[in-house]
Order: C-alpha cells, then structure tokens, then sequence
C-alpha cells in the first residue's frame, strides 16, 4: 500500500522501521473524485499529501481567470506549503485533473514526529530544499528561456504531460496563450 510513498521517501534519507512505523499510521488515505478540490483559496491548508496515483492542478484565480502554475503527478508532494507552514488561508486551489490516490499527512502530526525523530526533521528540510530549487529554476526560466525552450524543456522532463493535460493549462504554466502555444506546436512539428 505504501511502496510508492517509501520509495520516494528514500530519493532523500533511508528511515528506519521504527520511523516508518511510526510515520505511516499518521497518514490519511483519501480519493478525490476529477474536479474536486484538494485545497481551496481561502481555507487553511491543514495537509500536505503524497500523490500515490493521480494528477492535480495548482492554480490561482484573478479576475475570474484561471493562472495554472504547476501539475502534481503521482510520486510527488502536493499542497499549499505556504499555508501549510504559517497556518494561513491558501491563496490557491488544487483540484484533481483525474480521480487521484493522495496520503495526507498533517500540520499537527509533523510536528510530533519532528519533536520524536531527528530523521522527519531531515527529510522536512530536504523536501523544503528540492522545493525552493525547482521554484528558483522555474523563475530563472522565465527570465533566461523562450516561451518555446521553456516547452521543449517541459515535455523532455514530463513527455505524459501532452496526452494528459489540457492545452489551456499547459500555455498557462508557460505564461502564454494558448494561441501562442499552437503556433509553437505547429513550428515545432514543421521543423521536425
């Protein structure tokens, strides 16, 4: 049941079977249905989870439009960490682009296993860590690449993500219309 989950817990420390025994129970299975929210704007974000199958979509609104930033695939850690940590309301939604399998694992409960185990303090700051870098590399890639290096460098990382997931959010996370993402697509599969 949680193969994944240790797995991905192993891409940063190894965890003892006391740890592991200890941790695993403080998870809270959860399906969410397409379309349902995970976190909404406005509410605490009281969880962070662990995609064990799934995708969702992270994603601010303003002035009634819709700015996807980030898709959630399965092996990867998914919330509003923002919220998460200052115990403040969310300023984003996350919602399931499919029915999607997600562990949730507490504010409360993390702070009790950082208080038991050193490790979960360790695996807390490596986590932060890969966060922080994949959040500075989308911002240089903003400032530094074309809208198309940044797509090429989108579908080389995640290839899935053209069959799975509309174009509207695709040109979203790109910071382009979806216009200008068809004519990427178009001089892409000309000069191929």
């Amino acid at each position: 049941m949680f193969d994944n989950l240790i797995k991905n817990m192993q891409r940063f420390l190894q965890m003892s079977e006391e740890e592991l025994n200890y941790f695993l129970p403080t998870l809270e299975y959860r399906v969410l249905k397409k379309n349902e929210f995970f976190i909404r704007a406005g509410e605490s974000a009281d969880y962070v989870g662990y995609i064990d199958s799934g995708l969702m979509r992270y994603y601010y609104v303003t002035r009634e439009k819709e700015h996807t930033t980030k898709i959630f695939f399965p092996n990867e850690w998914a919330g509003d960490y923002t919220s998460f940590l200052q115990r403040k309301p969310a300023m984003l939604n996350i919602t399931a682009l499919e029915d999607t399998v997600v562990y949730l694992f507490y504010y409360e409960a993390m702070q009790k296993a950082y208080d038991r185990f050193k490790t979960f303090e360790r695996l807390g700051r490596l986590i932060a860590e890969s966060l922080f870098i994949e959040l500075e590399n989308k911002s240089a890639s903003f400032i530094i690449k074309t809208p198309e290096e940044r797509y090429i460098d989108m579908i080389s990382r995640r290839p899935e993500i053209i069959a799975k997931i509309p174009l509207k959010y695709i040109s979203s996370m790109l910071g382009i219309q979806p216009e200008s993402l068809s004519r990427i697509r178009r001089r892409m599969q000309k000069n191929k």
